[in-house]
């Protein structure tokens, strides 16, 4: 139980560290109750990075689409030699549309970018982006495996959780500002599509593109690392 608070502390640290980069000099409370400086603030939150094994991610993400939700939001961590690989969740909000109320989607996502180009000073290019997701939707309506009512094998796949692959691209802008909380935004598209979609499309000749892939859109706020 204190391994747990310790590290929900850390993460509250973190998303407080977002608020205070914007107001300056601003003074805030740090775990122990102490009064400091912004610029001390980072100083404390280097620390934790360096003690925390990566439980503060390295960037926040927003997705418009991509099955997961209508808007999801999220959080991910880079690793790699050069961090060509990515691991974030996300938790989308699904309107409720012709059912009688919203939903709320789970995502766990893992990305591979193997490489990176340099357009501008500040500006690199990913020609790139690609990997794979499992996404759940919260409800009882959804399930592992099919229900008594339904006769044997009737349904051979699962309501409740979703394998999807996709591929795309995305462009980096850096800031300049070597103080500023974010190092980076990150713009992406992603083309995807999940197991039932590409069983219809085997099992169906007659489905266009448009019936089994779609289109997300997205943004990323790369942390600094310190």
């Amino acid at each position: 139980m204190n391994l747990y608070l310790t590290r929900l502390t850390k993460i509250v640290l973190s998303l407080l560290s977002v608020f205070v980069s914007i107001i300056g000099n601003a003074q805030v409370k740090d775990s122990l109750g102490d009064t400091v400086l912004v610029k001390d603030y980072v100083a404390k939150n280097r620390a934790i990075r360096n003690t925390s094994f990566n439980v503060i991610p390295s960037y926040y993400v927003f997705q418009y689409a991509g099955s997961i939700g209508l808007v999801s939001l999220g959080a991910g961590w880079d690793y790699g030699k050069k961090n060509q690989w990515s691991t974030d969740f996300l938790i989308g909000y699904v309107p409720k549309y012709d059912t009688d109320r919203a939903k709320i989607a789970l995502t766990l996502r893992q990305t591979y970018s193997p490489w990176q180009i340099s357009v501008k000073e500040n500006v690199t290019y990913d020609p790139l982006r690609t990997g794979v997701y499992f996404n759940t939707t919260i409800g009882k309506q959804f399930w592992f495996s099919a229900p008594e009512k339904y006769p044997n094998k009737y349904y051979h796949f699962s309501t409740k959780l979703r394998l999807n692959i996709f591929i795309g691209q995305s462009f980096s802008y850096s800031f300049a500002s070597k103080t500023s909380y974010f190092e980076k935004i990150k713009v992406y598209y992603d083309l995807h599509t999940s197991d039932l979609f590409l069983i219809s499309r085997f099992q169906n000749n007659y489905l266009r593109a448009q019936d089994f892939l779609g289109l997300s859109l997205g943004v990323k706020l790369q942390i600094r690392q310190y």
